[in-house]
């Protein structure tokens, strides 16, 4: 065994590769980041021979004589090429025995060696042993045997401009081609009961470092969050780190960021914000309040705050990042705008909804001048405020402007990009409140085919999609398949992220509508409960999710016959939004009106006709007389001045209210159908 450096092996192997057709190499490894070091540096030695370099990555959990088959299938169709062969660690059935595989490639082993193919196979250290003792009549036929010794610091990607390290980029196309190994691998590993640290070191950590460093933060979060023992881990290096270099260094800092990250994916939004005023604290005082790496963390603060609802104080920080990098970079430079949509969704989430709009409107006109209207950032921005005139209730303006970001989107990113998948699934969302659930279905499947092709089936982004689908089969009345899909990603969702996680509790609300709308009302609120405690917990009583927790189980509660229950609910929901939201917070709003109905089953027909008019007045002052939820308020009115015998003004507002829902949402929406029907009712009464 010759041991040996990243440039020793690389030159080894060049050497072997250059006089000869055919033959088989072994090379026995300790670092994931060192072989695919090798493998980047060979392939252009290679090329200089006129040699190319195929990769083949041996596939998990699958028979051992049919991994054989098409391993010489792949070399066959490979010849004259170098094949790096690598994942023999992990090739073999679920539950089935190690050397299962081995075997039959050793049955093999004459073919492979005569094929027109030079084959380097790469075995881990970990697996060395059981390789040379389970088959050595197959190691007998390497003829070079090398083992790479060299195990370089994992790339960290670093966002400060001091203290830069002198590591290599790793390209995007590098980062997913480990993240996919890690997503294949991942179910066949913990199915073969290999410790969760041997998973970490081999598969997940050199994803994790890949994406950090390539720029895909939100897919190494994926893929942190995915594994159980990971906040362990990167406590432990984080600890590592601050004590042999200090708490201002600037990878540490960027591992505290990755961990906050990774703990407000599992809901501890306190440990959280504690990191990041960690972060921000040390960047202002080695870097100054303006430096852009001071302001990436009070951007990533704000983002804190907002999703635990402090959304004044994260309006507060979005506020002088956007101030401070408008004079630092100037109004059209890419963090700028990022700050703008930043803030503008802080507006969104307290309601001010036309504040938000113009911010939007504005990043987009100067990303559209700097970056040209088919760049992705344009398309985003152009898909941001097409989610905000959809709030506003123009459905019509939103649909066109994401109709026109998805065409453009999978011509500049192609159909199946994450990009362009989330523009499809936001026009989707829009044709479901158009009522358009089968135009809305079909866009949904598309989105869930692509994320499973691409991103495999146990991924957060697989499972939303599943989601949102589930979501729209309820709405078609297809109650059962809603409900199988749920109970799937509330089942993965658990074993993934933990039973409290955000995404966890939200599987597990929507699971609960849709027991509702079977009928399964003990169930739905045992669901419902255990969300609203859970959220308590971790987001506090007032939290607006929180809120709508409450908001969920006092409909349940009321579907039960506990209407005294449901009102004491929404009670507290209406006192808590007031005081967190404002009174004309579209969500304080609403629970005005849920209220209202309440009053009005338990007979206080005064009650609810003064809260209702309320929230009529409120909807029409802040989204307009002709969005949506203005016409169900005037709707939710008129039932109670029938209830009160007050037919004449009941069937005149129900004539305003249907002539808006018709311009709005057109004559075959739900909500336009039963209010058709409700008028016709009482005009036949009366």
């Amino acid at each position: 065994m010759e041991p040996g450096s990243i440039r020793g092996v690389v030159e080894r192997l060049t050497y072997w590769c250059s006089p000869r057709e055919r033959g088989l190499a072994r090379v026995e490894w300790d670092s994931v980041y060192a072989r695919q070091e090798v493998v980047d540096r060979l392939r252009p030695a290679l090329v200089d021979l006129g040699v190319s370099l195929v990769e083949i990555d041996l596939p998990p959990g699958e028979d051992g004589h049919k991994t054989a088959l098409g391993l010489i299938e792949k070399l066959r169709s490979s010849c004259g090429s170098v094949a790096s062969i690598s994942g023999i660690e992990w090739a073999f059935p679920e539950g089935g025995n190690p050397l299962d595989t081995l075997v039959s490639l050793s049955f093999q082993r004459e073919m492979l060696a005569a094929l027109p193919v030079r084959q380097i196979w790469w075995v881990p250290s970990s697996a060395t042993d059981r390789f040379i003792l389970g088959v050595p009549d197959l190691d007998s036929w390497f003829t070079l045997r090398l083992h790479l010794t060299e195990v370089p610091p994992p790339r960290v990607k670093v966002v400060l401009d001091v203290e830069r390290t002198d590591r290599k980029a790793v390209s995007v196309d590098e980062a997913r081609s480990l993240a996919r190994r890690f997503w294949e691998r991942l179910e066949a590993a913990r199915a073969q009961n290999i410790p969760e640290e041997r998973i970490w070191t081999e598969l997940a950590e050199p994803a994790v470092d890949a994406l950090g460093s390539a720029g895909l933060e939100l897919e190494a979060d994926a893929i942190l969050a995915r594994m159980s023992g990971a906040r362990e881990q990167l406590e432990r290096r984080l600890q590592e780190l601050t004590s042999t270099r200090g708490p201002e260094d600037p990878e540490v800092l960027s591992l505290a960021e990755r961990l906050a990250r990774l703990l407000l994916d599992r809901g501890d939004f306190a440990g959280a914000r504690r990191l990041r005023e960690r972060v921000l604290e040390k960047r202002t005082l080695l870097l100054g309040a303006e430096h852009p790496g001071t302001l990436i963390a009070m951007n990533n603060l704000a983002g804190t705050l907002r999703d635990h609802g402090d959304l004044a104080e994260a309006r507060q920080l979005l506020e002088r990042v956007l101030e401070a990098r408008t004079r630092v970079l100037g109004e059209k430079h890419p963090d700028t705008l990022g700050a703008m949509n930043g803030l503008a969704a802080t507006l969104k989430d307290q309601g001010d909804l036309a504040g938000a709009r113009r911010l939007q409107e504005r990043a987009l006109e100067a990303m559209t001048r700097a970056q040209g209207e088919g760049h992705p950032d344009t398309l985003r921005g152009m898909s941001n405020l097409a989610w905000t005139l959809r709030a506003q209730g123009d459905l019509a303006g939103a649909r066109r402007l994401q109709e026109r970001a998805l065409e453009m989107m999978t011509g500049v990113l192609g159909a199946r990009h994450p990009d362009t998948t989330a523009v499809m699934n936001n026009l989707a969302s829009t044709l479901v409140a158009q009522g358009d659930f089968a135009g809305a279905r079909r866009l949904q499947e598309r989105v869930l085919e692509a994320r499973t092709r691409v991103l495999g089936t146990q991924h957060p982004d697989t499972l939303r999609a599943m989601n949102n689908l589930a979501e729209t089969l309820r709405e078609q009345g297809e109650i059962a398949g809603a409900r199988h899909l749920q109970e799937q990603v509330l089942e993965t969702m658990t074993r993934m992220l933990g039973e409290e996680s955000p995404d966890t509790l939200v599987a597990m609300n929507n699971l609960a509508l849709t027991l509702r709308a079977q009928g399964d009302l003990a169930e739905a609120r045992q669901l419902q409960e255990q969300v609203l405690q859970a959220r308590i917990r971790r987001l506090g009583e007032e939290n607006p999710d929180t809120l709508a927790a409450m908001n969920n189980l006092a409909l349940t509660l009321g579907a039960q016959g506990d209407i005294p229950g449901q009102r004491g609910l929404q009670e507290r929901v209406l006192d808590s939004s007031t005081r967190v939201l404002g009174e004309e917070h579209p969500d304080t709003l609403a629970a005005m009106n849920n209220l209202a109905l309440t009053l009005g089953a338990q007979g206080e027909l005064a009650g609810a006709r003064a809260l209702q008019e309320r929230a009529l007045e409120g909807r029409t002052r802040v989204l307009g007389e002709e969005h949506p939820d203005t016409l169900r308020a005037v709707a939710n009115l008129a039932g109670s001045l029938y209830q009160a015998g007050d037919r004449e003004d009941a069937i005149r507002l129900l004539g305003k209210c249907l002539g808006g829902l018709r311009k709005a949402l057109g004559d075959d929406h739900p909500d336009t159908v039963a209010t058709t029907e409700f008028l016709k009712e009482l005009e036949e009464q009366q």
